[in-house]
């Protein structure tokens, strides 16, 4: 299937070559699934068991494997998720990770073990982001090695790789295809264009609040310039208004999520955003571990604020914008350069009003992950400047030159091979102890049948960082957790936490008699020896509040499962 070039577009380059207006789809996700193995080795080598660590790749983990577990069982529930009993809409505390969600749930139906999902779904992102940009370049340009550069620059932009335990934010599959939509919906005035557009931003929203939200200016900004440039006409203010419509409809549940839950969890404070406000040097630092320029990444940027785009990006992007212009080329300068003024945050003009302004906005705690679509501007720019260049070169010499500066791209952004947690597919055989005491099938995974008993509340000790993976082990038994981890923590939640500190007291009973608790684990494994063995015997002595269900071996240590009767009393 080819994607025939846009009718009418303003080509960025004085020729198309003919034998290149075929954008080759297929082997272009092959070259992207090989570099992306290569790119991000040796995770590859663990699809089912490496993750960056055990915080937020397990919650992402735990909520596309709900959303697939509950949608064929109450979809109108879906965002109630099984975590921060007993309050509502709690998968709404992070991103709902719907869109991704619903690719994976097939594999998950077919009993494929969560984290190998999760792997195939975060290579994905790289695959499709490359072979995206890399497509939405060859329709602007012809020339397919200029659009493999962009998308080297685009897929591997060292941004990912600082935030490689960030599975949503590199969830960006839908920008391409986005901007993609947005030339044929200018450039055709096509109702189904506007559609398919519409189509990709809902889908963006669907997977990551965050990057839609950024994606959503960008894309206005872009729009607004080609709509100026091309000419505004009713035709194409109709097609742009069927997208906002189907991207409306997309978003409005993921919105309305989100609103509930911020009426429970509240809005990230001025004092908290603006520290997360990027500055003009942060664009000079990238992870330690970069190739090239390690040597000065101490020098500047900091957590979450290392936003280098790439030297030779940057040179290539500054080739396009080199006169004489045209209508793509300016409107992604200008797409670039407000992104860039809203990854400052509060330090800058624009974003202070979006955030008095538009609620969203309120919810964002790093608004220097604006940085990303600054490198989405420059990877575009980049496949129009190596366009450019190719095209005061005969054909053989643009490809010879395509070849090394892809290879300059990846060898500018290259890390040092990434460090693994391996997170084991097997779960502790309590769970299956629990299920048994409830009378409910051990199947591995659990799945929720009509008629099957509600969930019960079970409250996992100790309280600590450790519950993500308390929230990965749900994913085998889907009982309802009293503990959650999330971008979001209630008051109610954490004043909960600091009650239940000092179990087994009357004051923490007290609290998991009005929560419903009916089952406690006790995880040694996350405990030192003599605490362990300390609270294991209290609760042995408080027969018949606590009734011993099972003990079992676990990493070395052991984890004890009791039933919990509230005690008579008010």
């Amino acid at each position: 299937m080819s994607l025939p070039a846009s009718p009418g577009a303003t080509a960025p380059c004085a020729d198309r070559p003919a034998a290149s207006r075929r954008p080759p789809v297929l082997a272009a996700i092959a070259l992207f699934t090989l570099l992306t193995a290569a790119m991000t080795w040796p995770q590859v080598r663990h699809l089912d068991e490496g993750i960056a660590d055990i915080g937020d790749p397990l919650l992402n983990t735990w909520a596309m494997a709900w959303v697939a577990h509950q949608f064929p069982y109450a979809p109108a529930r879906i965002f109630d998720a099984n975590i921060f009993h007993p309050e509502r809409r709690t998968l709404a505390y992070s991103e709902t990770l719907l869109a991704p969600a619903a690719l994976g749930a097939p594999l998950l139906w077919l009993g494929a073990a969560p984290v190998a999902v999760y792997n195939l779904l975060f290579f994905f992102g790289f695959v499709a982001s490359g072979a995206g940009i890399a497509l939405l370049v060859h329709d602007l340009t012809g020339r397919r090695g200029a659009a493999v550069v962009a998308g080297a620059v685009f897929a591997f932009l060292p941004f990912r790789f600082d935030h490689y335990s960030h599975f949503q934010l590199l969830q960006t599959q839908w920008m391409p295809l986005a901007l993609w939509g947005l030339h044929r919906t200018i450039d055709r005035a096509w109702l189904r264009d506007g559609a398919l557009l519409g189509l990709a931003v809902g889908l963006q929203v669907m997977t990551s609040v965050y990057n839609a939200l950024f994606l959503g200016v960008f894309l206005a900004v872009v729009g607004l310039v080609l709509l100026v440039w091309r000419g505004i006409t009713l035709a194409r203010l109709r097609a742009v208004a069927v997208a906002a419509i189907v991207a409306g409809v997309l978003a409005t549940p993921v919105g309305l999520a989100h609103m509930g839950a911020s009426r429970i969890v509240g809005e990230r404070a001025r004092a908290e955003v603006v520290t997360g406000g990027a500055l003009v040097t942060d664009y000079l630092a990238s992870r330690p571990g970069t190739s090239f320029h390690d040597h000065w990444n101490g020098s500047f940027g900091g957590a979450e604020r290392r936003l280098y785009p790439g030297a030779i990006a940057v040179v290539l992007a500054l080739v396009a914008l080199w006169p004489p212009w045209s209508g793509v080329r300016v409107a992604y300068a200008v797409g670039l350069l407000v992104a860039f003024e809203l990854s400052r945050g509060l330090n800058g003009p624009i974003y202070p009003w979006l955030y008095d302004h538009v609620f969203l906005f309120r919810s964002l705690r790093v608004p220097a992950r604006m940085g990303l679509l600054v490198g989405l501007g420059v990877s575009v720019l980049a496949g129009l400047g190596v366009a450019r260049l190719q095209s005061r070169l005969r054909r053989g010499a643009g490809g010879v030159l395509a070849a090394v500066l892809l290879g300059a791209v990846l060898a500018d952004t290259w890390v040092a091979p990434l460090g693994l947690t391996l997170v084991p597919n097997a779960v502790p055989e309590t769970y299956a102890d629990l299920m048994r005491h409830r009378g409910l099938p051990t199947d591995v995974p659990f799945v929720r049948r009509q008629g099957d008993p509600a969930p019960s509340v079970l409250l996992e000790l100790p309280l600590s960082t450790e519950v993500p993976t308390y929230m990965f082990y749900a994913t085998y038994h889907w009982q309802t957790l009293v503990n959650g981890y999330s971008g979001f923590f209630s008051e109610r939640y954490l004043g909960m936490g600091q009650v239940l500190q000092q179990f087994p007291d009357p004051a923490s009973l007290s609290v998991m008699r009005s929560l419903g608790v009916r089952y406690v684990t006790v995880h040694g494994e996350f405990m030192r020896a003599g605490d362990y063995d300390a609270l294991v015997e209290t609760l042995d002595h408080l027969a018949p509040t606590f009734r011993l269900v099972s003990k079992r071996p676990w990493k070395d240590r052991e984890i004890s499962l009791y039933a919990f009767t509230p005690p008579a009393g008010p």
